[in-house]
């Protein structure tokens, strides 16, 4: 009975207050803001200046907000929504409209306004009385840090296409393009100068970043082209020509990996280009037999796709790791890496891990056809008791580097070879593994993802 008494006691209070809330609802009579007032001061701006809007604004009902859309050539400049409190407000703001990509001369910087009270009605209009005008640019350089600056000429008056030829640099260059130069034809900071933004280009001060083009298929960038309206950069220059020939001690530079002695660099290598080698005594043991096959004693026809290389020549090896640059991924190219191999060269030694450190590590694949990929390996399997698996250990990668397994080949959903198998115990599924059989010799390995086939062939 105690617990109905208060029950009915809450309910009594919670239609009191019900009620009185009622009586204090106020409704308006349906009504629209009225905009008094509503001006850009500016006839004319320059892009990089700002705008002045004034707008005054009332209604009988209380205002809600000022909607405020600024915009050029239909690309929104900025955005703000302002609060209006009671019956009549007055607003004085300044946008800014910078220079950026895509901005025409004479067009209309327009605004677009919204004021909405709070029963939601809405009253709108456009402001378009502000022409808006590129900056004048009478001459633009490219300015490089380090190295001669060259100007470019204005070649495509109506699409705003600047150009340079004879250009210097080689197949990399910093540098910023600037509008006025200095008596040492270095950037004039009191003029425009265009840089690194985010991921495009668009106007610098002295502690933003400067731009970068590289291209290396070419010798060297020798022209420049720049679109001044979109703010787009394109370098060209004389594209590289596949090497003939290739002096080890002359055209590779010496360096240190895994605390071996090596000759190496990116060497531009053609598919059915013939190369005649200096500083190799013995072809058959010193060339990737994927990339090569032996004419001549000194001769060799690359049989890869034409592309820039990373060579590396192990010196006490005699041999030529050959591989696709770091950055190049499937399938334009597949990578295996694990334990149990090697170089495919005598000595004959097992120099493979988990790691991607040299080309000691890990072995690419060459890319035959479409969805077929082949590797010549030296591999020393040996079983192992303790699991019963053999030390012969690998996996397919999609890239050169640790991704996750969904970039990895899962060798378990191929027929492969025996005595090879796919692993499919946890931490390992996918794995090539050579089991309890031992064996030793150099192998080709193809894989053909059309026939789903994973085939070995000893060739030593």
């Amino acid at each position: 009975m105690k617990k109905l008494l208060i029950i009915s006691s809450v309910l009594t209070i919670v239609a009191m207050t019900t009620c009185k809330q009622d009586e204090q609802l106020v409704t308006y009579p349906k009504s629209f803001p009225t905009l008094e007032v509503a001006q850009v001061a500016e006839e004319t701006i320059t892009y990089g200046d700002s705008i002045t809007l004034s707008v005054s604004v009332s209604d009988k009902t209380p205002l809600s907000t000022l909607e405020v859309v600024v915009a050029v050539n239909n690309e929104v400049v900025t955005t703000e929504s302002i609060r209006t409190k009671g019956k009549s407000a007055t607003i004085d703001r300044r946008y800014h409209v910078p220079f950026v990509a895509n901005r025409p001369d004479n067009e209309p910087v327009k605004v677009y306004l919204s004021s909405i009270n709070v029963d939601g009605w809405t009253t709108d209009t456009i402001l378009s009385t502000t022409i808006a005008k590129r900056p004048v640019i009478n001459e633009i350089w490219i300015v490089p840090t380090s190295g001669k600056s060259f100007k470019l000429t204005l070649s495509d008056t109506a699409n705003l296409i600047y150009y340079a030829e004879g250009l210097t640099y080689g197949n990399s260059v910093t540098y910023r393009l600037a509008t006025k130069v200095d008596k040492f034809f270095k950037v004039d900071w009191t003029g425009l100068v265009f840089g690194k933004v985010g991921d495009g280009i668009g106007l610098i001060n002295q502690t933003d970043d400067p731009l970068t083009s590289t291209d290396a298929s070419l010798v060297g960038i020798s022209n420049i082209t720049f679109d001044a309206l979109q703010f787009n950069v394109e370098v060209g220059g004389r594209l590289l020509e596949p090497v003939a020939t290739l002096d080890i001690n002359v055209d590779l530079l010496p360096m240190v990996m895994a605390s071996k002695n090596f000759l190496g660099g990116n060497v531009y290598f053609g598919d059915g280009i013939e190369v005649t080698f200096t500083g190799l005594t013995n072809l058959d043991n010193s060339l990737p037999p994927d990339y090569f096959e032996i004419t001549g004693e000194n001769t060799a026809t690359f049989i890869g796709p034409t592309a820039i290389y990373k060579a590396y020549y192990y010196i006490d090896g005699a041999y030529l790791y050959v591989e696709p640059q770091p950055d190049v991924i499937y399938p334009e190219a597949l990578w295996i890496c694990g334990t149990g191999f090697g170089r495919p060269s005598s000595p004959y030694e097992t120099t493979s891990s988990w790691n991607w450190n040299t080309p000691f590590d890990y072995a690419p694949c060459r890319l035959v056809s479409t969805g077929v990929y082949q590797v010549t390996i030296y591999g020393k399997n040996t079983d192992n008791e303790a699991d019963g698996f053999g030390s012969l250990d690998f996996k397919f990668f999609f890239k050169r580097g640790w991704w996750d397994v969904d970039h990895e080949i899962d060798a378990s959903t191929y027929t492969l070879t025996s005595p090879f198998f796919g692993r499919t115990d946890t931490g390992n599924t996918g794995n090539i593994n050579g089991g309890g059989t031992s064996f030793e010799g150099v192998y080709r390995i193809t894989l053909d993802q059309n026939a789903k086939t994973i085939t070995m062939v000893k060739i030593n």
